[in-house]
């Protein structure tokens, strides 16, 4: 590659493999209608968190999936608000409270599945509802021509062991095979869809929006538009270095996916330079008094210690991001505020509990507040023990020793066995959220008894073509 001129990419030389990228249509809300035996792709069913036990009550909750019908018929999207349904809800719509811990087990047996036809290597779960799958040694396994011929075939066993459908993007790369699943296949009949290097300005410079692109969200692309970089076909023609003096090493990698280019292998490991361990919630309700806020950041604290000695890291960087109401700006037009704050290595509750509620009691200025987010970085893995000098040594050891014993206790018990008695106050979480499986219910609520509407029509199948 010459200075000045931007660089060319031989893709007969890049890697190229038969890679599918598959996700199970709709996930929540299909295995919610197949649960309840209906279609899911016929059925109007939302999944919705603290839905109305009453008819005539709307549900103040979040809608955290849609069937397809569902959203075609009420133009809403994920994630929608209860508000956004019509009301009185129409008597063909189902609402079904969420049961992650139902959606986790269905996610293991249909990635066992896949795994029939690539080996443990060969095999990456990306989120709750998507797969990567490399099949280039399972061609001749199947007695197929082709990766679209295997992809029919998947298609076919989920539909026929789960009653669920998939949608599969397929490309030389990651990259290709995620990009034609996002823009291509879940539009397409027979939900499949094939990107080539050979077919990149056909299909990657096409793609709509640069939203659209994988690895472009808001922020990026308003930085984008600021270049005059409005399309991912300008992005691909773009100056190389002017978006690696702009942008650094993501200018670069950008640069590369407007052309196709993905070097990564499914089968390789990679060891994050730093992790951090955070926790958010969005609350039941606008929270409007500060001492039922400061409950529920003392909450979040001791889960972030919990976790924090549980793999024995201890962090020297905390924050708290506290986002106001739907619709609520304080007077400077934020909708919320980020903080954090530098501190001596620690991972226990106390010391934690302490950081953020200064941070908190520093930036809150009594706005309506629905979402709070916390989080650990710059972690450092050490068992030694890092003495505070304003505090009697043997009151330090007697914490360490508390918050060991406590987590013996949730270890065995679960972390609703033993709370801190503020949990008990109005506006405490921690109780209620021991049952969830990633903010949401685990599945405590059945299906009998909870479904506002339910619809007893059945509907044709759909064939994969």
């Amino acid at each position: 590659m010459k200075f000045g001129k931007n660089p060319e990419f031989n893709y007969a030389k890049e890697p190229s493999r038969d890679i599918l990228c598959i996700d199970c249509k709709s996930f929540y809300s299909s295995v919610e209608c197949v649960e309840r035996g209906l279609n899911p792709i016929k059925a109007k069913l939302v999944v919705m968190s603290y839905p109305s036990d009453s008819l005539t009550e709307r549900g103040s909750g979040l809608i955290l999936a849609s069937s397809p019908k569902a959203k075609e018929a009420y133009g809403i999207t994920n994630v929608s608000r209860a508000r956004d349904l019509p009301f009185p809800y129409p008597d063909d719509l189902v609402i079904a409270p969420p049961r992650m811990a139902l959606y986790m087990r269905k996610n293991m047996e249909i990635n066992n599945i896949y795994k029939k036809y690539a080996d443990e290597a060969n095999h990456h779960v990306y989120s709750v509802d998507e797969s990567f799958i490399d099949v280039t040694d399972g061609l001749k396994m199947y007695d197929v021509s082709s990766a679209y011929e295997l992809a029919r075939l998947i298609q076919l066993d989920v539909h026929e062991q789960m009653g669920l459908y998939t949608a599969i993007g397929i490309g030389d790369n990651p990259l290709l095979a995620k990009l034609a699943l996002d823009n291509e296949s879940k539009h397409n009949s027979d939900m499949k869809a094939e990107w080539r290097y050979a077919s990149v300005p056909k299909t990657v410079w096409k793609i709509a929006s640069l939203e659209e692109m994988w690895g472009i969200g808001r922020r990026t692309a308003m930085k984008l538009r600021k270049m005059g970089i409005k399309t991912v076909d300008d992005l691909a023609h773009s100056n190389y270095y002017q978006l690696k003096e702009k942008m650094g090493i993501l200018g670069t990698q950008l640069y590369a996916h407007s052309w196709g280019i993905d070097r990564s292998f499914l089968g390789q490991t990679y060891q994050p330079k730093s992790k951090s361990i955070g926790n958010s919630q969005v609350l039941p309700r606008d929270y409007t008094q500060k001492k039922q806020l400061e409950v529920v950041i003392k909450e979040m604290a001791d889960q972030l210690g919990t976790r924090l000695r549980r793999e024995g890291a201890k962090a020297q960087l905390v924050s708290l991001w506290v986002g106001f109401s739907l619709g609520y700006t304080d007077w400077t037009g934020k909708g919320g505020f980020h903080q954090q704050v530098r501190i001596p290595a620690t991972n226990t509750t106390k010391e934690l509990v302490t950081c953020l509620l200064t941070i908190f009691e520093k930036y809150y200025k009594n706005q309506d507040v629905r979402n709070i987010s916390v989080n650990c970085s710059d972690l450092i893995y050490t068992t030694s023990l890092q003495l505070n000098l304003f505090e009697e040594p043997e009151q330090q050891e007697r914490q360490i020793k508390t918050d060991l014993v406590v987590d013996t206790i949730r270890h065995k018990f679960g972390f609703g066995s033993i709370v801190h008695a503020h949990s008990l106050l109005e506006g405490g979480r921690a109780i209620a959220r021991s049952n969830l499986v990633g903010g949401h219910a685990g599945g405590l609520a059945g299906i009998e008894g909870v479904n506002t509407h339910d619809s007893q029509s059945k509907t044709n199948e759909k064939g994969i073509s």
